[in-house]
């Protein structure tokens, strides 16, 4: 089974034809160019194949967190408080 890590750098080439080797674990979605609304989509697309709610995904957050979070099992409760998503 992949590693949310690999989940979540699939859902992103795949969707948003993002070169693989932009997508690092220390990026941020606001890195990669993505929006509000992109993050809404790669977000469903993760709950559904993993099961997890990502809610409110700050810009902010970087890959690496947002991984780690996923593995956590605690992402839902969490995600709107991580590290980096104040202004």
């Amino acid at each position: 089974m992949p590693t949310s890590a690999e989940l979540i750098t699939s859902t992103l080439t795949e969707t948003f034809d993002l070169d693989p080797a932009e997508v690092t674990p220390e990026r941020t979605f606001e890195d990669l160019g993505l929006d509000s609304l992109a993050l809404v989509e790669m977000g469903l697309m993760l709950q559904e194949r993993t099961g997890i709610s990502l809610d409110d995904v700050p810009l902010r957050t970087t890959l690496g967190e947002l991984a780690a979070l996923m593995d956590s099992g605690t992402a839902g409760q969490v995600l709107t408080t991580a590290p980096n998503s104040g202004s």
